[in-house]
């Protein structure tokens, strides 16, 4: 498996859009093959949307604040997972929980924006239904995708031309499905 660091060095050299790495990055603090969530807490969440310029240096995540995070994570990873088959099934959940951070229109000049509608640390979490927004505004959202290992379940930005890829890392992911699929075959001729 990848790291992280290594997985978003190869994806801004690949050119994948800021709102991609983003929400790559958001779907990926929970780390299946790990077994981790760099969101354990509402620290570990002030931190994460610190770091990422989502909410000021003063603000503090509240335990009510992790738990729509967790939910929107969720929600977007079904959502990743449901882009393999290009499947528009609707997202009860995550529909459900975005309904709890509102959204309002502002204006910059004459350019139009979402912006949170809410304050502190659910402002943050808000800021990132505003990136899913502008991902699909920007025609790259079924590009999000999670990896089809099921052992790996690592988000990523499907840079394929015709949006076909099923890994994270062909080299990686890839490699090892292809192999147990090859050698499944050859224990089905014997």
């Amino acid at each position: 498996m990848t790291t992280t660091a290594t997985t978003a060095a190869a994806d801004r050299d690949r050119g994948v859009p800021p709102v991609g790495e983003l929400l790559c990055a958001f779907a990926n603090t929970l780390d299946v093959d790990a077994g981790s969530d760099d969101l354990g807490d509402p620290a570990a969440l002030t931190d994460w949307l610190t770091a990422r310029g989502l909410v000021d240096g003063d603000v503090r995540a509240s335990a009510s604040d992790l738990a729509l995070a967790t939910a929107i994570r969720s929600g977007l990873r079904q959502a990743m997972v449901q882009h393999h088959d290009r499947s528009d099934a609707a997202l009860a959940g995550l529909d459900e929980v975005a309904a709890r951070l509102p959204l309002r229109l502002e204006f910059v000049g004459t350019h139009p924006r979402l912006v949170p509608a809410v304050e502190g640390g659910s402002a943050g979490v808000a800021r990132l239904l505003v990136a899913v927004a502008n991902a699909e505004a920007d025609g790259i959202w079924a590009r999000l995708k999670v990896c089809a290992a099921s052992d790996c379940a690592w988000a990523f930005y499907d840079t394929s031309k015709n949006r076909s890829r099923h890994w994270c890392s062909m080299g990686v992911c890839g490699n090892r499905q292809k192999t147990r699929a090859y050698r499944a075959r050859q224990r089905a001729k014997d």
